[in-house]
């Protein structure tokens, strides 16, 4: 057999994703013809080679059976995406547009949801069209209109606002492709026929990519065999003579005839002629007609033995192709393993396998798939650490089968990798949860930490708590002193419309029209019927207008009979009648005058009559309505002789009669001045004697 040549460069490789055109440095070979045939030439059917991946573009658009891009109809692709469109409710019709909200990230990712009309609301609520189950989305987020313009998004009010491509809008029209972002939901706004339009677009330029491969790679093809044909091995068993004796015998008769000159060469005998006798010599006899037939038989079989005795070794037997093509695979194989290539091993070792059975005696396949698990593991793992889910991440970890020393070495970076990716997920949480400055939030975050990082948070945290705590206190503060100013200035207004109300009947009590001042009160009431308060406030001067009258009244003939200390009693009470009333006017004045005077005279007798309790009330009332009063100091100052030898009277009794002296401690502590000396003493004896 003549020796092998190596592999081709372009048997069993997979293309780049980027597409480049195969090699033509790089001769061709015989083994390239079999080891990666075109579809429709020598060596394979029309289905093309058992494992289109392991000759053609493992990276490109999917093939079909026939070697050829498989181009959707909008038909297909319409029924395609039906199929695969699972609604929340699966018995809701397709009788909407053909427009549907794709869940790209969230608590609801994967989801999606088709128009069943021309408006869908999506929010939180029940109620809704879309129903999330984000907590973040408010319960009526947005709606979805669709019109001849196209599809209008308007923002129901929501708290966290709608963003469109990362832009903040209130209201919007959508095109295919627009993402939405709601909450911590982010969604795609799907176009179902503008999306068709993309496929086919997509399919039709992977079409014409593979269309112009397919004439590069025959134009290679062809230029390489013309080549070959240029080159004859002198090894080609279709060139051995004994191979071809068979098909070429009277080529080979002449070559002996070459080799052989003066060999006497027989030919066939001519059957003898019906005419008679040979001309000439009168015939032949039996005996020389046998010798010739004889020699002639001889002549025949050394001839025969000349031409179909082999002068060489017999030629090799016919090389199986699926041998060496399974051999070749398993060479990738091992290529594969070694590149730590485990997914292409395992192919390469399967297709091996269909051509030759049992022909991975070591166990490549096995050993391969195993290391391809462990690696799909780690993967996984990877993947859920990248969606922050470190706890299902850690258990698929640990569930992923072991390996060689080399996966454990990456098992061990990988447990590692998780932790640090989970304790600073942890941490951005923490730091992000201070922005909400809701304890509630941020505690069960900070005592989830590792015990050596949570020192600095929960210091900021008792920091924050206590911030919060100032700011509620001067929320309470502003807000209590906010309402005492509105209600003073609610009471302020209150008490002008009050006066507003009873102007009139103001007017006629310091007019000294009592009477008509009681006939106006019954005429604000009729305005304001339904006002409590002044229906009260009329009831109330109906009562003491008249009360006043008979007070003021009585003062003044007391006065007029210089009675100016009987006259002292009906001026007091038509005083505080007055302030009951709480009309201003120079009436008010007046009363205060005579008051102060029958006061001092009140106050006087009361000092001749040794009742010094009621001389002290007296006296001091009048110097409160007239502060310029003389009289009234001058028997304030002599009360106050009279208590300090009351009071020594008392001091000495104190012994002696502790009841007498009490009663005069009394009496002392009644009408002496608040701050003295004197009552101070009068109530710590006093307390001394009745404890």
């Amino acid at each position: 057999m003549p020796p092998r040549p190596p592999p081709s460069s372009r048997a069993g490789a997979g293309r780049s994703s980027g597409r480049s055109k195969p090699a033509r440095d790089t001769p061709s070979s015989e083994d390239e013809d079999f080891s990666a045939p075109v579809t429709g030439e020598e060596g394979y059917p029309e289905d093309g080679p058992p494992n289109p991946e392991l000759y053609g573009d493992m990276a490109g658009s999917p093939r079909s059976r026939t070697d050829e891009t498989r181009v959707a109809s909008v038909r297909e692709v319409e029924e395609e995406r039906s199929r695969e469109d699972e609604d929340d409710n699966p018995d809701a019709t397709r009788a909407g547009p053909p427009v549907q909200m794709l869940v790209l990230a969230g608590p609801d990712r994967g989801r999606k949801k088709r128009f069943q009309s021309v408006r869908m609301v999506v929010g939180r609520g029940k109620d809704c069209d879309f129903v999330l189950e984000d907590q973040s989305v408010s319960r009526r987020h947005l709606e979805l209109v669709y019109g001849e313009g196209g599809v209008v998004m308007r923002d129901l009010g929501s708290v966290s606002g709608t963003q469109v491509n990362d832009q903040r809008v209130d209201e919007c029209v959508l095109k295919h492709g627009d993402e939405l972002a709601i909450g911590k939901t982010r969604l795609r706004f799907v176009d179902e026929a503008e999306q068709i339009k993309e496929l086919r677009a997509q399919a039709e330029a992977r079409e014409a990519d593979e269309k112009r491969e397919r004439e590069e790679v025959a134009e290679e093809r062809k230029s390489s065999a013309s080549a070959r044909r240029g080159e004859l091995d002198p090894s080609d068993p279709r060139l051995n003579e004994a191979t071809n004796a068979n098909y070429k015998l009277s080529d080979v008769l002449k070559k002996e005839e070459g080799k052989n000159k003066g060999t006497v060469v027989v030919s066939r005998p001519r059957p003898p002629t019906r005419s008679g006798p040979a001309r000439g010599s009168g015939g032949l006899n039996g005996k020389q007609k046998l010798l010739i037939g004889v020699a002639g038989f001889v002549v025949v079989l050394l001839v025969a033995g000349l031409i179909f005795v082999p002068k060489g070794p017999p030629p090799p037997p016919p090389v199986d192709p699926n041998v060496e093509r399974a051999k070749l695979l398993m060479q990738k194989a091992r290529e594969s393993v070694r590149a730590d290539d485990y997914a292409n091993a395992v192919r390469f070792v399967e297709e091996a396998e269909k051509l030759l059975p049992g022909v991975d005696e070591e166990g490549l396949g096995r050993a391969a798939r195993k290391q391809q698990e462990v690696l799909e593991a780690f993967q996984a793992v990877r993947a859920l650490m990248d969606e922050k889910q470190f706890e299902e991440a850690r258990a698929r970890l640990s569930s992923a089968p072991e390996g060689t020393a080399k996966t454990d070495d990456i098992r061990r970076k990988l447990e590692a990798e998780l932790e640090e990716k989970e304790l600073a997920w942890k941490i951005q949480q923490v730091e992000e949860s201070f922005a909400s400055r809701d304890p509630e939030v941020v505690r069960p975050l900070v005592d989830a930490l590792p015990p050596l990082n949570r020192p600095p948070y929960e210091e900021k945290l008792a920091d924050l708590e206590a911030e919060l705590a100032r700011e509620a206190a001067d929320a309470a503060r502003r807000g209590r002193n906010a309402r005492e100013r509105a209600a003073e200035l609610a009471k302020q207004k209150r008490k002008e419309f009050m006066e507003e109300a009873f102007v009139d009947v103001e007017r006629r009590f310091n007019g000294g029209e009592y009477q008509r001042a009681v006939l106006e009160c019954d005429r604000v009431v009729d305005r304001n019927k339904g006002d409590k308060e002044v229906r009260d406030r009329a009831n109330s001067l109906k009562r003491l207008i008249p009360q006043f009258q008979r007070s003021l009244e009585d003062g003044q003939k007391k006065l007029e009979s210089n009675a100016l200390e009987a006259a002292a009693k009906p001026l007091r009470r038509a005083a505080e009648l007055y302030r009951q009333i709480g009309f201003r006017g120079s009436l008010g004045n007046t009363i205060d005058e005579q008051l102060a005077s029958s006061s001092v005279a009140a106050g006087q007798a009361a000092l001749k009559r040794g009742d010094l309790a009621a001389a002290g009330s007296n006296f001091r009332e009048a110097l409160r309505l007239n502060p310029g009063d003389g009289r009234a100091r001058d028997g304030l100052d002599t009360l106050q002789k009279k208590v300090e030898e009351l009071y020594l009277q008392a001091y000495i009794q104190r012994d002696r009669d502790p009841q007498a002296a009490a009663e005069k401690f009394k009496v002392i502590i009644e009408t002496a001045s608040e701050g003295s000396e004197v009552k101070r003493k009068a109530e710590m004896y006093l307390g001394e004697l009745q404890p």
